[in-house]
């Protein structure tokens, strides 16, 4: 079973790993973004391989050569670079549709940690249909996909709603843990400043959309210890107040463990 992912949900696979007994090895595809999950992985005792898959022919070949003694479920992690929704948006589709492509020549299943990142994603279980191996992205409880990063950390679109009606108004940046610890980086891979370099540009834009606060997501996880500090950058930086509101784990519970009992148990 794999998962792909990019970075700001590192948090959320390593809960479930944590909580999943049946988990007999990890597997994490090294490349450059990986660095992250691998050691917060270690910290919480989580004996794992690093592997490189350099080429379609070891893709072919990962499961005879890395899978052929594994007991329980072999959990394979991809995590992909953060690409934002600027000009390099069509960047992260290619990304994520070669990853599917080479990791369902090994997979039983494969789990999108996305949304719909701007429409981007919309429809890609139909263009994976074909495949023997189910490719399945977040859903609420309600079937639908997530709209993106902040939907599915907060429980899905009515969830997400609901929390905007109870800021009264107040136009709030919703900050999760890794989009905090990554904060400069992302506001420059979301267009809102040209480099980093140029990340004053981004106080203006800031300014122009009238923000007023931002909203720390507590999702109830520790994996990331300096959340509370990063947050407090960033609402220096822009002269923004904090407030705090809670997440819901239930979507990445939920559809890990469904299509996790779909491999395990299929019908």
């Amino acid at each position: 079973m794999g998962i792909i992912s990019c970075n700001i949900f590192e948090d959320e696979i390593v809960h479930l790993v944590e909580n999943d007994r049946e988990v007999g090895e990890v597997i994490v595809i090294k490349n450059e973004n990986s660095g992250g999950i691998v050691r917060k992985l270690e910290k919480i005792g989580c004996p794992l391989r690093e592997v490189n898959l350099k080429n379609v022919d070891e893709h072919r070949f990962f499961r005879e050569v890395h899978l052929e003694n594994t007991e329980g479920v072999a959990l394979v992690l991809n995590i992909l670079e953060i690409v934002g929704m600027n000009k390099r948006r069509k960047r992260l589709k290619m990304n994520v549709y070669d990853a599917i492509l080479r990791m369902s020549l090994f997979s039983d299943a494969l789990l999108l940690f996305y949304g719909l990142c701007g429409n981007l994603l919309k429809d890609i279980e139909a263009d994976f249909e074909h495949l023997k191996c189910p490719v399945i992205t977040l859903k609420d409880s309600e079937g639908n996909i997530v709209d993106d990063c902040v939907c599915a950390t907060l429980g899905g679109k009515t969830s997400f709603i609901e929390v905007v009606k109870s800021l009264e108004g107040n136009r709030t940046f919703m900050l999760t843990p890794m989009w905090a610890a990554n904060w400069e980086n992302m506001v420059v891979a979301n267009g809102f400043a040209r480099s980093l370099e140029l990340l004053e540009e981004s106080r203006m834009v800031f300014r122009v959309s009238k923000y007023t606060q931002v909203a720390k997501i507590n999702t109830g996880l520790s994996y990331q210890h300096d959340f509370h500090s990063k947050v407090y950058e960033f609402a220096d930086y822009y002269g923004l107040d904090v407030r705090e509101i809670e997440a819901d784990l239930a979507i990445f519970e939920r559809c890990y463990s469904e299509l996790k009992t779909a491999v395990m148990y299929p019908s």
